[in-house]
C-alpha cells in the first residue's frame, strides 16, 4: 500500500478515497472488511455476517465520476509508477515483464485516469439496514473483531478500464517508449495505445474495470447490538467534495492503514 507521503495516496485522499495498491475487479460496495495488523482484509459479503428482513440498500452502479476522470497525479518515482502499472496489467490478465526495460530512461511518471466510474451505496440507507439487522452466528474470531470495532463496510468504489502513464526524464522532458514492443510484452488481453508508435503518454486498457480506490465506514457494536458508524482512530474523516453531503464518515488513510487483501 502506498505510504502517507506517496503522491498517488495523496491524489486519492484529496478526493476522499483510500488507494488500493493492486487494483482489482472484485471489490464492490457492501463488502465487509476486517482490520488486522494495520491492514483491511476482505471478510465477506454483508449477507455472510448480517441477516435482516429489510433488503440491503441498492447500489448505484457505473455513475460517471467526473471529479476524477481526466485528472492526473503529481510526479511519481518511476519505481512506484511501474509497481502500480504492473499491478494494473496483472489484474487485467497481462504480463509486466519488459516494463522496466521499456521505461529504463524514465525517472518519473504521471498517472491519468481517463474514464472513471463509481459504484456507491447511500450511507443513510445502510445505517437504517444495520439498525434492523441481526448478526449471524459467527465464529469466535469474527465475534472478537465485532466487539473490538474492527469491522468495516465498503460504501463506494471507483473504477476504470483505462490507465494512462506519462513518462518523463530527470530533466522533466517527455520520454517516449515503443508502443508495439510494450504491446507484445504485456500480451493480447491488455490493449496498449498512444498517439504514435513511440509516445511518452501510453494508455493501458482492459475489458473489465478495475477498482483502484474505495470508501468505507467503521461499525460500532455493543453486546452485538449496532450503535453507530464513524471514523476509526488513526484515519482522517474528510468530506468528499463531489459527493452529496449525506453525513457519511469517509475514511482516509494515514500510513499503511488501508492495505486490502482480497482472495
Amino acid at each position: 500500500m502506498c505510504g502517507s507521503n506517496d503522491p498517488f495516496t495523496s491524489y486519492l485522499k484529496s478526493f476522499g478515497y483510500n488507494p488500493i495498491r493492486l487494483p482489482r475487479a472484485s471489490l464492490h460496495p457492501l463488502q465487509v472488511l476486517a482490520k488486522a495488523n494495520g491492514e483491511l482484509t476482505w471478510l465477506g459479503e454483508m449477507a455472510d455476517v448480517f441477516e435482516s428482513s429489510v433488503p440491503l440498500p441498492p447500489v448505484a452502479a457505473d455513475t460517471p465520476a467526473g471529479a476524477i476522470s481526466g485528472k492526473r497525479t503529481s510526479d511519481l518515482s518511476i519505481g512506484v509508477a511501474l509497481s502500480l502499472l504492473g499491478g494494473v496489467i496483472g489484474a487485467l490478465g497481462g504480463s509486466r515483464l519488459g516494463l522496466d526495460l521499456a521505461y529504463k530512461r524514465a525517472k518519473t511518471a504521471v498517472f491519468e485516469f481517463p474514464e472513471v466510474f463509481e459504484d456507491g451505496v447511500g450511507v443513510a440507507k445502510l445505517d437504517q439496514y444495520l439498525a434492523g439487522a441481526d448478526v449471524r452466528p459467527i465464529g469466535p474470531s469474527v465475534e472478537k473483531m465485532l466487539e473490538a470495532d474492527e469491522l468495516y463496510v465498503t460504501t463506494s468504489c471507483i473504477k476504470s478500464r483505462k490507465f494512462t502513464l506519462d513518462a518523463h526524464s530527470e530533466s522533466g522532458a517527455s520520454v517516449s517508449v515503443d508502443v508495439p514492443v510494450i504491446q507484445q510484452a504485456v500480451g493480447g488481453s491488455v490493449k496498449v495505445g498512444g498517439s504514435n508508435t513511440t509516445d511518452a503518454k501510453v494508455t493501458y486498457e482492459g475489458t473489465i474495470p478495475l477498482v483502484f480506490g474505495f470508501q468505507a465506514v467503521q461499525l460500532f457494536y455493543d453486546k452485538r447490538a449496532y450503535t453507530v458508524m464513524k471514523p476509526a482512530q488513526g484515519v482522517v474523516a474528510r468530506a468528499l467534495g463531489s459527493a452529496p453531503r449525506d453525513g457519511a464518515a469517509r475514511l482516509v488513510t494515514q500510513g499503511t492503514f488501508a492495505s486490502i487483501r482480497v482472495p
